[in-house]
C-alpha cells in the first residue's frame, strides 16, 4: 500500500548490551522480519535467534506482533502496559501453532527480547524525506560555457566525414581482378617486346653473317642427316659419315675451354710452346740450373729428357712422410718443431677483497658484489685475452663505478691499474658498465671494487 503523508510508520531500534547498535524506519507497511539470515529485514547474529521469523506481520494496513513462548517483552497501549506472558491468556491475542499474534495500533509500543538482542519498537509520524543535494547555479553548464567551439565543429564534421566514407566503402563492391584477356594490347607490348633485329653493318655483312649462320648450321645438320640416312646403303657409306661427325665433333670441341688451351700445337703438328708442351716437353734446360735451386733440399734438376732426380732430404734417397713437412730441407728456423700448430693455454685467476667505497642508504654491499660475480667471467675473459700475449702479466685494478636508481651503471672509472696494461684496464670497466644491478627506490649508488688479476696454476 502506498503510504500517505498522515499515516505514522514503523520504527525498531535493535540494543544489545546496553547500546543501540541499529535503527531503522519501515517506511512502507510490509512484514518485518528477525534472524540470522542475511535477507531477513533485522539480522540478529546469536544462536538462540532463528534463521528467519516474522516479528511484525503486515495484513492488509495493520500490523500484528508475532511472538513465541521462548520470548519475553512488555508491550504498552496508551497508559496501559503488560508483559507478554500475561497478554497471552487475553482474548486480544490469537494463536496459531506455536506463535501468538498481537493487533498493534498506532499508539502501541513496547519491547522484544530475543537472546542476547532488545528490540524497542513505536510508531511515529514519517520524517521528512532529505532535500537531494543539488548543485549550485554557478556549476550548472559550466561545460557548456568552456567548449571551444571552433575545435568542437571541426572534430565533428570530421568524424561525420569519417562515417559517411566508411559507411560507402563498406557498400561498394569491390573490382574484378583483371585477366590476361583483358589487357590491351598496348599494354601487352611494354610488358613482352617483340623481338629486336640486329642492324645491319654498313656494307651489310654483319646482317648476311648473322642471316647465313643459322642457314649453315641447318645445312650442315642436313648433310648429317643424309649421311646417316644412306649408312644402311653399303659400308663405304656408313664410314664417310662417321668421319664427317667425328670430324664436325673434333672442330666443335677443339676451340673451347681447357682443351683449347691444351690443344695448342707448334709447326709440324707437334705441341712446342703450349700448356702440353711445358708438362710432357722434355726435361732438359738450357743453362744450368743448379744454381737457381741451390740451397733447397729434396729438388733435383733435369739435364736430359727421361732423367730422373732423387725426392729426399738433402739428396738422400729416403721418402718424406706427412710428419717431415715443413722440418726438413728448411733454412734457417722455418718449419722446425714438430709440425703441429700449438696455442698457448692460459689459465687467469681473478679474486676480490671486501668493497673499498661504498655509499648507498637503500642498496646492500651483498647485493652488489653478488651481481658482480656473476659476470665475472666476462672479466676473467678480458685478463685471459691480455695473458696470452705476456704470461707475466699481473696486478691490481680498482674500478669506481655509478649505480642509478634502476639498476643500470651510470659512470666508469678507473681508479688504479698497476698492471700497466691501458688495454685490460678498458675491458674491465666495459664488462663493469654492462652489469645489470637490482633497482631500488634510493638515490644513486658510488662504489669502488678492485679486482686481483694473477696467472692460475
Amino acid at each position: 500500500m502506498v503510504e500517505t503523508q498522515n499515516e505514522h510508520i514503523l520504527r525498531i531500534g535493535v540494543i544489545r548490551a546496553g547500546k543501540i547498535i541499529e535503527e531503522k524506519l519501515i517506511r512502507k507497511r510490509t512484514t518485518v522480519t528477525v534472524g540470522t539470515g542475511t535477507r531477513n529485514t533485522l539480522v540478529l547474529p546469536t544462536t538462540d535467534a532463528p534463521k528467519s521469523y516474522p516479528l511484525f506481520e503486515c495484513k492488509g494496513n495493520e500490523y500484528y506482533l508475532s511472538f513465541t513462548d521462548k520470548m519475553t517483552g512488555r508491550i504498552s497501549v496508551g497508559d496501559k502496559a503488560a508483559d507478554l506472558q500475561s497478554i497471552k491468556g487475553q482474548n486480544l491475542v490469537r494463536k496459531t501453532g506455536s506463535n501468538y499474534h498481537l493487533k498493534l495500533s498506532d499508539a502501541s509500543r513496547g519491547r522484544v527480547s530475543i537472546g542476547e538482542f532488545i528490540l524497542l519498537f513505536q510508531f511515529v509520524k514519517p520524517p521528512p524525506e532529505p532535500a537531494r543535494p543539488q548543485l549550485p547555479q554557478i556549476v550548472k553548464g559550466y561545460w557548456m560555457r568552456n567548449i571551444d567551439w571552433p575545435y568542437a565543429s571541426s572534430f565533428g564534421t570530421t568524424f561525420v566525414c569519417m562515417v559517411v566514407i566508411w559507411i560507402w566503402a563498406a557498400n561498394v563492391p569491390l573490382p574484378k581482378e583483371p585477366t590476361i584477356d583483358d589487357i590491351p594490347d598496348r599494354f601487352a607490348k611494354m610488358i613482352m617486346p617483340d623481338k629486336e633485329m640486329s642492324k645491319p653493318d654498313e656494307d651489310g655483312a654483319g646482317a648476311g653473317k648473322q642471316a647465313d649462320e643459322p642457314k649453315k648450321k641447318k645445312k650442315e645438320k642436313k648433310v648429317e642427316e643424309t649421311a646417316g640416312d644412306g649408312a644402311g646403303d653399303s659400308k663405304e657409306a656408313k664410314a664417310a659419315s662417321a668421319a664427317v661427325r667425328r670430324a664436325n665433333m673434333e672442330k666443335k670441341v677443339s676451340g673451347r675451354g681447357l682443351l683449347k688451351v691444351l690443344g695448342t700445337k707448334g709447326p709440324g703438328g707437334f705441341a712446342r710452346g703450349g700448356a702440353v708442351a711445358d708438362v710432357f716437353g722434355d726435361g732438359s734446360i738450357e743453362g744450368t740450373g743448379e744454381g737457381s735451386f741451390s740451397g733447397i733440399g729434396g729438388l733435383d734438376v733435369a739435364t736430359a729428357a727421361g732423367q730422373t732426380g732423387q725426392r729426399g732430404v738433402d739428396g738422400a734417397g729416403t721418402t718424406a712422410e706427412i710428419g717431415d713437412m715443413g722440418t726438413r730441407g728448411v733454412v734457417g728456423k722455418a718449419g722446425k718443431g714438430t709440425g703441429r700448430k700449438n696455442e698457448a693455454r692460459v689459465v687467469a685467476r681473478v679474486t676480490s677483497a671486501a668493497l673499498q667505497e661504498f655509499d648507498s642508504d637503500s642498496r646492500s654491499q651483498r647485493d652488489i658484489v653478488k651481481a658482480i660475480r656473476r659476470r665475472i667471467g666476462g672479466i676473467k675473459h678480458c685478463y685471459e685475452k691480455r695473458l696470452k700475449r705476456d704470461p707475466d702479466l699481473k696486478g691490481k685494478i680498482v674500478i669506481r663505478f655509478v649505480i642509478h636508481s634502476g639498476g643500470k651503471v651510470i659512470e666508469v672509472e678507473i681508479v688504479q691499474n698497476t698492471t700497466g696494461d691501458s688495454e685490460l684496464g678498458a675491458c674491465i670497466a666495459s664488462r663493469v658498465k654492462s652489469i645489470r644491478f637490482p633497482a631500488t627506490d634510493g638515490g644513486e649508488t658510488s662504489v669502488t671494487y678492485p679486482f686481483i688479476l694473477a696467472p692460475g696454476g
